[in-house]
Order: C-alpha cells, then structure tokens, then sequence
C-alpha cells in the first residue's frame, strides 16, 4: 500500500504553438466539407439526375438517391484529401530539410 496523497495537479507539458498553415487548411477543409457536398447534391439532382426515371421506381426517388450517393462521394473525397494533405505535412515536419554537401 503506498501512503502517497495526491495533490490533484498534473504535471503540464509545454505548449507548442500552432502553425497558422494548419489552422487555414482545417478552416479550408471544414468550409469544402460544409459546402461542397450541399453543391455537388442540389447540381447533380438538376443537371445530372434529373431524368433518371428509368430505374423502375417513381422519378423523384431515383434521381434524390443519386444525388445523395454523389454528395457522399464528394463528402469522402474531401476526407481523403484532407487526410493525404496531413500524412504529407506530417512527413515533411518528420524530415526536415535536407543537409546540403559541400563540393571541394
């Protein structure tokens, strides 16, 4: 048994400061994310889907579907992207710039 009291406090690390460069493109990715899939549905349900009444169902049914898939589809494109924008920002914070040799 350990007679230990706690204080209640834990240990803080220190703060890093957050590149702006990160912050815009969050800002930018959750502005696409609010944005596009909205776009991509209401511009594939007019111009895209709009007579895809020959799927056996009634015509409305249809082309609401399709247009939901495509929103869907942009709504993941958009994850996709933000995730390999990260993956590469994270590598090149891992690497650093390279050393340059000195030629004699």
């Amino acid at each position: 048994m350990s007679n230990r009291v706690s204080t209640g406090k834990m240990a803080m690390a220190p703060q890093e400061s957050v590149q702006p460069a990160v912050l815009y493109k969050l800002v930018l990715f959750a502005l696409l994310m609010a944005v596009v899939p909205i776009g991509t549905y209401f511009s594939t349900l007019n111009y895209l889907w709009d007579g895809a009444s020959r799927c056996g169902f009634p015509s409305g049914l249809c082309s609401t579907t399709f247009a939901a898939i495509s929103a869907i589809a942009a709504a993941n494109l958009i994850l996709v992207g933000y995730v390999v924008v990260a993956f590469r920002e994270d590598a090149a914070s891992r690497t650093g710039p390279l050393p340059e040799k000195k030629t004699s």
